[in-house]
């Protein structure tokens, strides 16, 4: 098991399937995802939470929320609750990694991974949860 990026990224070279939590206090598993893909140079992430997609709210307090298909990275803060990262925030990707994701232009697919059938869609293109680009 990989206890750091880099040696993420060797597994995943070498065919490997990468699980990963947070490397460090305070860093989120969002993160160290981003900077995986980043080190990789992988052009897409799929996100696997527990909610199908990314919303125009957050669904578990507003029953009119509404899904959506897709976003473009640089919409995506404006959805979010919080811009900035802090102890205890609860949103589909946190700033920090929103911030690598941006920057490295990588292509992210938010899928609700209790349906593991959504992160196969993802992966071979079929649609699925919420596209960000």
């Amino acid at each position: 098991m990989p206890l750091t990026t880099l040696e993420a990224v060797e597994c995943l070279k070498a065919g490997k399937v990468v699980v990963m939590g947070g490397l460090e206090p305070g860093m989120t598993t969002d993160t160290v995802a981003a900077l995986i893909t980043e080190k990789a140079k992988a052009d897409l992430l799929v996100k696997a939470t527990d909610q199908n997609g990314v919303y125009d709210k957050d669904p578990r307090k507003h029953a009119d929320a509404v899904k959506l298909d897709h976003l473009r990275l640089e919409d995506l803060a404006q959805v979010l609750a919080d811009n900035k990262h802090k102890a205890g925030i609860h949103q589909i990707l946190d700033p920090e990694a929103i911030k690598i994701l941006r920057r490295e232009r990588v292509r992210v697919i938010v899928v609700n991974g209790f349906k593991p059938e959504n992160v196969t869609a993802a992966i071979y293109g079929k649609r699925a949860g919420t596209v960000i680009d």
